[in-house]
């Protein structure tokens, strides 16, 4: 009978690709932890034979690297699973023209095209030269339009689900030949047949002809990191049997709002998970660390939800003893770890801004005050920033987290300067009070040196865990922001001093922004084009 696996994945294709001592120590102390499964996400960032420009210039993975991850997991009793992609989620590879030729539209291979299968045979042929497991992750999941671009207009609309398992079988044969046994995420089969939506409380939708679809070879994942509750998992898990084979599930530690992570939402999400797939006999679970838009957060920054599942899963539900083994494990306080997550934490949850002030308020133009509306008029968000500072300060020294501790701690200094920002220089700006311009121009001197603190501490972070490749984006963003600080100051100065007699930016009336992806540097950083 093959073993039940509880396992983390962790996201290495958002520009972020952990090391390969990092690696080692996150088996380390998954192992510590009770894990026996680590899956590396790596849509294009790993070695392929035969495709030079697979991972380029990303800081991929070679032969070599992922084969001393696999030996020193096995040694520590942790088994390496591939985790990769074979339909979606290519955008890095499909941007050089190299592979136009495999490309349907967005980020989606072409399917019926040979090329795209000789690519997917090289990708399995290294995968199995670096990996001794026998199960490989397919991805498959969020090819929303796949089969609506060049294959339609080579070969006109096709029926999407059979296209969907076309593309599958001829997937699963290249994986049975290579001696894999394929794991997909499972809601491409929901989408298509729920009008593009996941969820579902009607189980008949998985028809005879849906479930048809599916290789004998293939195992499904179900992926989900929101529900509050135990019901509406239990319901998916009893749809997804519905396909009569073996059923994963992936949970979600929620790592990819930004800078800070949320352990307090991830806990209470794995609780509610986790008393479903016990209940519904689900013996294969992970838990999943996206790094969406940039992977800010640090990788061991959501510890604490990581170590809550495995006591969860192995039957303790008494949250003090929970916290108690934790400070033994890892001579820190459960709590006081968690303290990582409150810049992320607004004084009320309520607000829209509640997700993730931090990175939105962080790169909120000063003239353009896209978000300005959404602020408080007392100034709690200053408040907010100075407590938490005063929170972290101690923890900074932590000999082994300090670092994490530290990146936060300099980024809720310059938030406690920065966040309302805009919103004081349109009001100074407004009063026709020149000094008052001046002194709103002093503090953004003081956002410029906080915002250079911060740079650097995040950047030991980040190096401190991850590869340099992806930096460069957090150069761009981040030094794209001092720039605009430096720019905004000299208007502000121009103007009182008389050298122009308008800033234009400020007079523009301002609308309450509601509805957006706030994990979007491009939509938090400018109305523009970027």
């Amino acid at each position: 009978m093959d073993k039940n696996r509880l396992g983390v994945m962790v996201d290495c294709s958002r520009n972020a690709v952990m090391t390969v001592d990092t690696a080692k120590s996150f088996i380390d102390t998954l192992s510590k932890m009770g894990y026996n499964m680590l899956m590396l996400y790596t849509e294009d960032t790993y070695e392929v034979d035969n495709q030079p420009w697979f991972g380029y210039l990303r800081g991929r993975y070679s032969k070599d690297e992922l084969k001393e991850i696999v030996k020193y997991g096995e040694e520590k009793g942790v088994e390496l699973i591939p985790c990769i992609q074979t339909l979606a989620h290519l955008n890095q590879l499909l941007r050089w023209y190299k592979y136009d030729e495999v490309r349907d539209c967005d980020d989606i291979l072409l399917i019926d095209e040979p090329k795209t299968y000789e690519l997917i045979e090289d990708m399995f042929r290294t995968v199995r030269e670096c990996y001794k497991t026998d199960y490989i992750h397919i991805g498959m999941d969020e090819a929303h339009n796949v089969g609506l671009g060049k294959h339609l207009d080579r070969h006109g609309f096709c029926n999407r689900f059979e296209l969907l398992g076309r593309h599958l079988n001829k997937v699963a044969k290249l994986a049975e030949k290579y001696g894999f046994k394929p794991i997909m995420w499972s809601d491409m089969f929901f989408r298509l047949a729920n009008n593009g939506v996941y969820d579902t409380n009607d189980p008949e939708i998985i028809t005879e002809d849906i479930k048809n679809q599916v290789p004998d070879n293939v195992e499904l994942c179900y992926w989900d990191y929101c529900k509050r509750t135990r019901e509406p998992y239990e319901i998916m898990i009893e749809t997804h049997k519905r396909f009569e084979r073996p059923i994963w599930f992936a949970g979600g530690a929620w790592m990819w709002k930004g800078f800070s992570p949320d352990n307090e939402i991830s806990i209470t999400r794995t609780a509610a998970a986790v008393s479903a797939c016990k209940n519904k006999s689900l013996t294969n679970v992970f838990i999943t660390c996206w790094g969406d838009d940039g992977a800010e957060s640090p990788y061991f920054s959501v510890l604490p939800t990581l170590f809550y599942a495995a006591e969860a899963f192995r039957g303790n539900d008494d949250l003090k003893d929970i916290k108690s083994k934790f400070e033994a494990m890892f001579g820190i306080g459960f709590d006081d770890f968690c303290t990582v997550d409150l810049p992320s934490k607004l004084i009320d949850e309520s607000h829209i801004l509640a997700r993730n002030p931090d990175k939105v308020m962080l790169y909120n133009d000063p003239f353009l005050g896209i978000y300005d509306k959404m602020l408080f008029e007392d100034d709690r968000e200053i408040k907010h920033y100075k407590k938490v500072s005063r929170k972290l300060k101690p923890l900074c020294d932590n000999e082994n987290f300090g670092y994490i501790f530290r990146s936060s701690k300099a980024l809720c200094d310059l938030l406690a300067v920065k966040y309302t920002l805009g919103r004081d220089t349109r009001i100074a700006y407004l009063s026709s009070e020149k000094q008052a311009v001046l002194e709103i121009a002093d503090r953004y001197k003081k956002a410029i040196r906080l915002l250079d603190a911060f740079i650097k501490e995040f950047k030991a972070c980040w190096l401190k865990e991850k590869k340099p490749h992806g930096f460069d984006v957090q150069d761009i963003r981040l030094g794209g922001l001092r720039q605009r600080l430096v720019s905004c100051r000299e208007r502000l100065l121009q103007y009182a001093n008389g050298e122009i007699d308008r800033i234009e930016e400020l007079e523009e009336p301002q609308h309450y922004v509601d509805g957006l992806w706030f994990t979007n540097w491009r939509q938090n950083a400018s109305a523009n084009n970027i």
